[in-house]
């Protein structure tokens, strides 16, 4: 795998959890946005 993005992140509480969830929900829309446009799920209404 490639590992040229990735971060680390060291969860001892010098992080704020709001940062933590808009790291890992950037991530997410990272991923989502590379799969194939039938693959990616449905926006919710």
């Amino acid at each position: 795998m490639n590992k040229k993005h990735w971060n680390t992140l060291v969860l001892d509480g010098s992080v704020p959890p709001k940062l933590i969830r808009e790291l890992v929900q950037h991530s997410y829309d990272l991923v989502v946005a590379s799969l194939p446009a039938k693959l990616r799920p449905k926006p919710k209404p």
